[in-house]
């Protein structure tokens, strides 16, 4: 089998949403925290500029689907298995994690649970939502922003009454169907139509914070429209995303793709779902500590910690020589 090529700039916008995803966990302080508000707007965008390649090389919806949900599904199901275990064991001496059933279920349904695993069923939405967009032949464009007006629509006057709505039609159009889809067009864009579309999002977004402080008298925050994500969030998010793709793959400013085209960066570029696994894992080792953590002690701990076991979980894949590329995807990804 060909050995896909990859790009040194995806990896490295890959690595920025990944370590900004982290520090999103650490409680940073909220300026900052704010600022990094586009970070899984911007893993999104890329799940799409890479999905095309992917998809011709499935040759079929079906086969995309089930290769996306093996990379994604089982190595989830995996490490929760793992970590409710390593927790019961820990709880049989002191009661730290809350082990009920329900957090349980629904950490395996990705809904709620232990409040980390939502992103996974992004993804899973983003892959759906790719084999739709790879169907729709005409009218892409109309299609998309009608159906993200109904969307915004249902949610001002249905809200999150319905489970179907508030976990799936929610996040599948904002998400899988308009980022996934300028993910996908990204790279079909000149440098005049990808500056254009930034300029936009980023109009939107300063439009109407200025309306909303008006309103409120008041700023307000980016990630009070994150949870279902909002034109306000979105507007951000997209026009940020694709600022820093403009500025890393187009521009190269400063040689940036030469000088973070290092095998650090690029490990981690290619392995953000173990990565972002593991420091699920390492957050929960925080139960443990008596004493106050700085928040940037916290990101440190988290960023070294969970890239160093994703590193040796790799090597030991690697000494393994397993021969089956879906077993070796769901432990090298």
């Amino acid at each position: 089998m060909e050995k896909v090529k990859r790009e040194a700039s995806i990896d490295i916008l890959k690595c920025i949403g990944m370590l900004l995803i982290i520090l999103a966990h650490c409680g940073a302080p909220t300026f900052i925290d704010e600022i990094r508000n586009f970070d899984v707007v911007l893993l999104v965008i890329l799940s799409g500029t890479v999905a095309i390649k992917s998809y011709e090389r499935s040759k079929s919806g079906f086969k995309y689907i089930k290769k996306r949900l093996i990379r994604l599904i089982i190595p989830t199901y995996i490490f929760l298995t793992v970590l409710f275990l390593l927790e019961k064991i820990v709880c049989l001496f002191e009661p730290i994690f809350p082990m009920d059933e329900n957090t349980i279920l629904s950490s395996y349904t990705l809904t709620s649970g232990i409040g980390y695993v939502w992103i996974i069923r992004i993804y899973i939405l983003c892959a759906i939502s790719v084999v739709i967009l790879m169907n729709i032949k005409k009218y892409k464009k109309i299609i998309i922003i009608s159906l993200f007006i109904i969307y915004e629509i249902l949610y001002y006057t249905i809200g999150n009454s319905n489970l179907f709505l508030q976990y799936d039609v929610y996040y599948l159009i904002p998400y899988g169907l308009l980022c996934v889809y300028i993910g996908m067009q990204i790279k079909n864009w000149d440098n005049k139509k990808l500056l254009k579309a930034t300029a936009i999002f980023l109009l939107v977004f300063v439009i109407l914070f200025i309306v909303f402080y008006i309103i409120k008298n008041q700023i307000t925050k980016i990630s009070d429209y994150k949870y279902p994500p909002r034109v306000y969030y979105l507007s951000y998010g997209i026009g940020v995303s694709l600022l820093l793709y403009y500025l890393i793959d187009r521009k190269n400013i400063l040689n940036i793709k030469e000088k973070l085209n290092n095998k650090l960066i690029l490990f981690i570029g290619s392995h953000t779902m173990w990565i972002y696994l593991w420091q699920i894992f390492y957050l929960n080792t925080f139960a443990f500590v008596k004493f106050e953590v700085k928040w940037y002690e916290k990101y440190i701990y988290l960023v070294v910690m969970s890239i160093l076991t994703t590193y040796l979980q790799s090597k030991i894949v690697q000494k393994l020589n397993i021969k089956n590329k879906n077993v070796k995807a769901i432990f090298d990804s």
